[in-house]
């Protein structure tokens, strides 16, 4: 990434502030890699914390993730709750990953990766039909303990919009970035922080939208009454005259 080493000191700055209470939010236990490839696939957009809930509700309605695997994009994405016509292509990716799961496994389960390797396990994701960078790194770390930053859009949008990565940065190039300069040991403590900084980042941004709105609603209500104002003078000088 261009400017890498500034880049670096900014995002170390930025870090600290919001590591104190990252620590304490962290999950105790690894999650079940089938659960977390899922929730890494309906999170690439928004995040883990979004797809966790999706997650939750389709495991609510639906028996297993065998009748996941065999229903429609449809059925999917209603028993996730989730009407959000966008997200449409994200349930078919997961379907298609699901089945890849099987073909592969010949069973709904992902616990082979736990005797693997970290690079083996990688690699072994990256071949699933359906799976990106996002759901490989989520995997890899909050179900295998492995060294890995999962960057989704969400975060992505957060880190350029404070200047704590180059803006022409794709997600590629941030998270190999962040893994370069985050340790394994703090990568849990390291997403966990950055999940707040960017929801923080998001909520100033929504403030600060309002805040233009209303300002500009004021403007044009006083132009408004001003240009009515007027109007009624010229009206009155005309019927003196």
């Amino acid at each position: 990434m261009k400017n890498g080493t500034a880049y670096a000191v900014r995002l170390k700055k930025a870090y600290a502030k919001q590591k104190k209470s990252a620590a304490s939010d962290e999950p105790v236990e690894l999650d079940d890699p089938l659960r977390r490839l899922a929730i890494g696939i309906l999170g690439v957009v928004n995040g883990d914390e979004y797809a966790e809930r999706l997650v939750n509700r389709m495991s609510s309605n639906i028996v297993s993730w065998n009748e996941l695997r065999v229903s429609n994009t449809v059925e999917a994405q209603r028993a996730a709750g989730d009407s959000v016509a966008a997200n449409v292509p994200l349930y078919e990716m997961l379907l298609r990953a699901l089945q890849a799961v099987f073909d592969k496994e010949n069973a709904m389960s992902l616990d082979r990766l736990k005797s693997m390797g970290r690079r083996d396990a990688r690699t072994f994701l990256e071949s699933l039909d359906g799976v990106d960078a996002y759901a490989v790194a989520s995997v890899l770390l909050w179900s295998l303990g492995g060294h890995a930053i999962p960057v989704c859009d969400r975060l992505l949008e957060s880190l350029r919009a404070a200047e704590l990565v180059h803006p022409d940065a794709d997600r590629a190039e941030v998270q190999a970035f962040l893994e370069r300069h985050v340790p394994a040991a703090e990568a849990k403590t390291f997403c966990v922080a950055m999940r707040s900084f960017a929801a923080t980042k998001r909520a100033g941004a929504k403030s600060s939208r309002g805040t233009t709105a209303k300002k500009s609603k004021k403007t044009a209500k006083k132009g408004s009454r001003a240009s009515a104002s007027t109007a009624k003078q010229k009206r009155g000088k005309k019927a003196v005259g």
